[in-house]
């Protein structure tokens, strides 16, 4: 009778002492580690070097998370930082289509200005002057194919990686992808930034100055 009125002490204590404690556990989304993967894969696309030389990533897989334990508004992370996989059959597989898409087809319209890079990380039509039915409706086809690879990347990096593909996670691969894209994309070229919910503009990439 004493041991189970001793377990109930410690039981009762335990959570009256939790109680007092704000708890709460976190998923840890990698948006520093995909930012860098997003710049080395948009260098590997521009540059024409694709796949070639990718190292693979050093990511274990049993340990895909990482956890924030919040115990009175101070967060304790449990667990190291995470290296990504960038390196799956797929993921490869669209850098190579995606870099040769580009050297062929893609590089020459962006420099025009006809394609621009849109807010979301996803290729735009930017100017449709002096297109025709027919050289509008090649140009849907080619920016339908180009975005396609793009999502499929977007998400087989999260789901290479073990973290869902939610709505709210692809958002913030999107956005990610849409800063590496500036960063790495010619001077000349054009990339679209948002104004706020209803308005967009188009803005030149300038050259970088020498310091």
């Amino acid at each position: 009778m004493n041991r189970i009125s001793s377990k109930w002490a410690v039981f009762g204590l335990f959570f009256a002492l939790a109680s007092c404690v704000s708890l709460t556990i976190n998923v840890y989304f990698p948006a520093k580690e995909i930012q860098e993967a997003a710049e080395e894969i948009e260098e590997r696309v521009r540059t024409g070097e694709g796949a070639e030389g990718l190292e693979q990533s050093r990511m274990t897989p049993a340990a895909p998370y990482r956890f924030a334990i919040s115990l009175g508004g101070r967060e304790a992370w449990a667990a190291d930082d995470l290296d990504l996989d960038i390196k799956t059959p797929l993921i490869v597989k669209i850098i190579e289509t995606r870099t040769e898409r580009y050297k062929k087809e893609l590089e020459p319209l962006l420099d025009s200005g006809v394609l621009g890079e849109g807010f979301d990380a996803y290729l735009a039509l930017r100017d449709k002057t002096g297109l025709d039915l027919k050289a509008m409706a090649q140009m849907k086809k080619l920016i339908d194919a180009e975005n396609k690879d793009r999502q499929m990347l977007y998400e087989e990096i999260l789901r290479a990686n073990k973290v869902e593909t939610s709505k709210e996670n692809m958002g913030k691969v999107e956005n990610l992808f849409a800063k590496a894209i500036q960063v790495k994309m010619k001077p000349g070229q054009w990339y679209e930034v948002k104004i706020n919910e209803k308005k967009t503009e188009w803005i030149q990439k300038k050259k970088e100055e020498k310091k």
